[in-house]
């Protein structure tokens, strides 16, 4: 079948822990015993058949249609988009023309998903479902049935969909007592390049992102090959217990590296029980911009280490500014729990329900000091507007000669756009139709490294080097750009 481009599906990634009352739901089976080493059978040899019958017929095969925007960009670009997998294949759209006068095209994806209860609750990405104006599933007998969006939730990728499902209908269960170690065995099953009911296995291959900063520090890293299409697919442990949610690829060519990364079953468990209750999901906000405590901050502030978090605005009207946070605080615990960073910090605050009193540590003039705030709710539109960098004029003269605007980046923006935390630049927030900027291959989400060889961080960055460009002649500049894991240049021409 006609199958979209993963593209569209790079926005509103994941990675916050929540709060939620636990899903609870009997077990689909009788668990099998804790096992220690792989399954083998009577002779010795190494098999999961026996864990594959009695999981695999819970695993579903998500479609979804949708229209979408025809593409902005050369060929080569589509190339950006393989980090996120819902989608295998390139577009393909739905009619002979692959594009349609008023500019957008109607489109079919594919991805995975699994029962949870007997009620039809199905678990998927967010990213699979999104903008979808039509959703089915495929059962794994291969019969087709209508799905509705129960909610979503685009900060952790999660969306929980319901089907009327059979009495008998199979579903499994999130582990309860996970303790997963590096090294363990585990299965993901899915629906890769449209392929359902395939079951792939590998290894724990890193947990909680040690040595890792991040994008990633929350997901279960698996070497089990996982593809485009996997996207909301169950990863096993061996006793038939769903311990993560397969939810993205790091890949240089769209393919399977044998590093992908699952939803923990916690947070996957609490995001859905309140889906399932209420459609959406609140998170504690404290409303705040932070910015990481480094070796010369460190001295200069007169802390130790480098632990903790500094306070480098406090928003107005905000439950920080109510409690007391001051800018120039370095907020080093919260309820007791050390925040070494602000990826740490933003987590343990979003694991509060709004309306929780927190106790915050902080360190002020040299001095120790724990101060009590009642969270307010997270709205992620707020947010980014309190965390962006605003309009200034470098960009409006940008948007009037090359029809670009772009942001410094920020934590909102990578989290945003999945820009990994290594990658340094200005990211590209507006493009307008028919500029020089959509020509050169420019959309929302990419990251400008670099003009003619030098780095760029800034508006102001950007604006100097296409003015010293002019100055000198140029009738263009030479772009290096990045979009999921995959750079590419591009020249942005100066002319009228």
């Amino acid at each position: 079948m006609p199958r979209i481009s993963s593209r569209h599906f790079l926005k509103n990634a994941a990675a916050a822990a929540l709060v939620a009352a636990s899903l609870t739901a009997a077990p689909a089976f009788a668990q099998a015993p804790r096992l220690t080493a792989p399954p083998v059978t009577a002779d010795g040899a190494l098999s999961f058949a026996d864990l594959v019958e009695r999981v695999s017929p819970a695993v579903v095969s998500v479609l979804v249609e949708r229209e979408v925007e025809a593409p902005q960009m050369p060929t080569g670009l589509e190339e950006f988009f393989n980090f996120r997998f819902g989608q295998p294949d390139a577009p393909q759209p739905d009619g002979d023309d692959p594009f349609s006068d008023d500019g957008v095209r109607r489109m079919q994806a594919e991805g995975s998903g699994f029962f949870i209860d007997r009620e039809g609750h199905i678990v998927t990405n967010n990213h699979v479902v999104e903008e979808a104006d039509v959703v089915q599933v495929r059962l794994a007998d291969g019969t087709v049935i209508d799905a509705e969006v129960v909610g979503a939730d685009p900060l952790t990728d999660l969306a929980v969909l319901k089907v009327k499902a059979d009495s008998k209908q199979h579903y499994v269960e999130f582990a309860e007592d996970v303790n997963l170690r590096v090294g363990d065995w585990v299965l993901a099953v899915g629906n890769p390049f449209g392929l359902g009911g395939t079951v792939t296995s590998g290894i724990v291959s890193a947990i909680g992102g040690q040595n890792r900063e991040g994008q990633f520090l929350d997901f279960i890293q698996i070497d089990a090959p996982i593809n485009r299409g996997n996207s909301g697919g169950p990863t096993f442990d061996l006793q038939g217990r769903v311990v993560g949610v397969n939810t993205a690829i790091y890949s240089p060519n769209g393919g399977s590296v044998g590093i992908g990364f699952a939803i923990p079953s916690k947070v996957a468990k609490e995001t859905i029980a309140q889906l399932i209750a209420n459609g959406s999901v609140t998170r504690g906000w404290l409303g705040i911009q932070l910015q990481e405590v480094d070796g010369d901050i460190a001295s200069a502030l007169g802390v130790k280490d480098n632990s903790g978090v500094l306070v480098a605005e406090v928003i107005d009207g905000t439950p920080a500014e109510k409690g007391g946070l001051e800018s120039g605080d370095v907020i080093t615990a919260i309820n007791g729990a050390p925040v070494p960073n602000p990826n740490m910090l933003s987590r343990r605050v979003a694991s509060f329900p709004p309306g929780e009193k927190i106790d915050v540590k902080i360190l002020r003039d040299g001095k120790e000091k724990t101060i009590k705030v009642t969270l307010g709710e997270r709205d992620d539109d707020t947010l980014a507007q309190t965390e962006e960098t605003p309009s200034n004029d470098n960009e409006d003269t940008l948007a009037k000669d090359v029809g670009l605007r772009v942001s410094e980046l920020n934590d909102a923006l990578r989290r945003q756009y999945r820009v990994p935390d290594d990658v340094d630049g200005v990211i590209v927030t507006g493009v307008k139709p028919g500029s020089a900027a959509q020509e050169a291959g420019l959309r929302n989400g990419v990251v400008i490294l670099q003009v003619d060889g030098q780095a760029v961080t800034s508006g102001r960055d950007l604006r100097d080097s296409i003015d010293s460009a002019k100055k000198s002649g140029k009738d263009a500049v030479l772009l290096r750009m990045q979009l999921g894991g995959v750079r590419q240049f591009g020249a942005l021409s100066l002319g009228d």
